[in-house]
């Protein structure tokens, strides 16, 4: 009896979890921070960066990046976030004394519960800034200077290099 429990029970806990790995990611509160910024305390004292659905929509979206990410400390300036009106946020930070060579723009999808990032990075083995773009755990290199932020259009990479929005339809 235990065996047939054991051989039926092992194999529905490891689908879970894989299908766990690919589920969207819980973005709703993303928008609560439309037009402020991502380290003000909003939901349950806790900034942008500590929501549980942001932090796995970027932990899915930058693979082993994420790590480094957070070991540079990138939530220094920021600018407020922007939305599209249809689901899609933009957040920007920078590492404190260093926005020019680490910075980064997260697009997040709430209709979707995912996200992708332009990330400028000097934390490199050869010391030089690389601008990179990060979806579905993989890294795409971009030309220097890609990832900088313009505020009279947040959305500008993400239209240039980002996967189609929800909807469907590329940018």
């Amino acid at each position: 009896m235990m065996s047939w429990v054991v051989r039926s029970v092992v194999p529905a806990v490891i689908l879970g979890i894989l299908c766990g790995a690919v589920m969207a990611a819980d973005l709703s509160a993303v928008g609560q921070w439309l037009d402020k910024y991502p380290d003000e305390t909003l939901a349950g004292s806790k900034s942008l960066w500590e929501q549980p659905g942001v932090e796995a929509a970027m932990r899915a979206a930058m693979g082993e990046h994420y790590f480094s990410l957070s070991k540079t400390e990138l939530h220094g300036p920021e600018g407020p976030v922007a939305g599209d009106k249809k689901g899609v946020f933009a957040a920007w930070s920078c590492k404190s004394q260093d926005c020019g060579g680490n910075q980064m723009t997260v697009f997040f999808d709430s209709n979707k519960g995912s996200a992708q990032v332009c990330w400028r990075s000097s934390v490199s083995d050869d010391g030089e800034v690389h601008d990179l773009w990060l979806a579905d755990g993989k890294e795409r290199p971009l030309h220097m200077n890609a990832c900088g932020f313009a505020e009279k259009e947040p959305f500008a990479a993400l239209k240039k290099f980002g996967g189609a929005p929800a909807g469907g339809k590329p940018l």
